[in-house]
């Protein structure tokens, strides 16, 4: 059995990826598929031999090869998996990667989502649809410990995409607090970060860290507690997953894929972020139960039998 990854990076680099979807997603989808036997490439241009056919996270990048790609898979009698992990196809901006999605929609695809509110989107088109949650990053869960600083340290983490939301938080609920900032991305973050107005009063400290598995784990052990504001509605839980795991308490704003840790995280109100910034370690329990929580339902070999479901299914309808 032929599974090709419709995907511009190597393969032996998925979990090491900036890109979370391919960290978190993809890398699962690999080595489900490799342990059931399947051979498995990657690339944009389709593969004549090839059975089933995954297209994973659209990035920016891609979307002006990918026209060309899905007029091979027009063409193309393989088994199409879609993998879709952010809702641009209500995007009113994003007009060029909202339409690959409508034209592989089209294409009658059996669909994965990482959270149940995207998966309802989607059946709402008539399609199937299965749910499974994003993966977890290879390092070991870090204990909670009273990190003694002199000054408050605060870890934000993300993505470019997510910049707007920590700008926006810091110069509203934040902004009377003093405090270290650590700033855990990508260098296009950075660059919007450098042109951005900040309030005058602002407080905080800012440090730039480019973004590495390594970098989170150094960085998290000077820090007291992770903010987590976000404008992703649909966003998954992976980045509040990764903040309990660095063994940091979290201050989040509430959306779809939260809700199953709200008893484990505070949320941006005055007394909630007062309490955090005069005692973190309070919330050191909460984290350790969050971590339970965590290593259970984001098991690798759980997450890793939900895809080889898929492709086994799959697989049957072709033999």
């Amino acid at each position: 059995m032929h599974l090709q990854i419709i995907s511009p990076v190597d393969l032996k680099e998925l979990t090491t990826s900036n890109v979370a979807s391919y960290r978190l997603r993809l890398s699962y989808v690999y080595k489900a598929a490799i342990e059931l036997g399947f051979h498995v490439s990657s690339g944009l241009k389709i593969n004549k031999s090839v059975d089933i056919i995954y297209v994973g996270k659209i990035t920016k990048d891609m979307k002006q090869s990918l026209s060309l790609t899905i007029d091979e898979l027009k063409k193309s009698k393989a088994y199409l998996l879609i993998d879709y992990t952010d809702d641009l196809l209500s995007s009113k901006k994003d007009f060029e990667r909202r339409k690959i999605y409508e034209d592989l929609l089209s294409l009658n695809p059996v669909v994965t989502v990482p959270i149940e509110g995207l998966g309802n989107k989607i059946k709402e088109k008539g399609k199937k649809v299965f749910v499974i949650p994003d993966g977890i990053d290879n390092f070991p869960t870090i204990n909670p410990f009273n990190k003694k600083n002199n000054k408050v340290n605060v870890l934000w983490n993300g993505h470019s995409s997510n910049i707007n939301s920590l700008i926006r938080i810091i110069n509203t609920n934040l902004l009377d607090y003093s405090y270290n900032l650590h700033i855990i991305s990508n260098s296009s973050s950075f660059d919007i970060l450098n042109k951005t107005r900040f309030n005058v009063s602002m407080k905080c400290v800012p440090f730039a860290h480019l973004w590495s598995i390594k970098n989170l784990q150094t960085i998290s052990k000077k820090c007291d507690f992770a903010i987590l504001p976000t404008d992703k509605l649909w966003a998954s839980a992976n980045r509040l997953v990764t903040n309990f795991r660095l063994g940091l308490p979290v201050i989040a704003e509430t959306i779809d894929s939260y809700r199953p840790f709200i008893k484990y995280y505070s949320e941006f109100k005055k007394n909630k972020i007062d309490n955090m910034f005069k005692s973190a370690e309070r919330y050191h329990d909460l984290v350790i139960l969050a971590q339970r929580k965590i290593s259970l339902e984001f098991n690798e070999n759980k997450l890793k039998n939900l895809w080889k479901h898929i492709l086994i299914n799959q697989g049957k309808k072709i033999l």
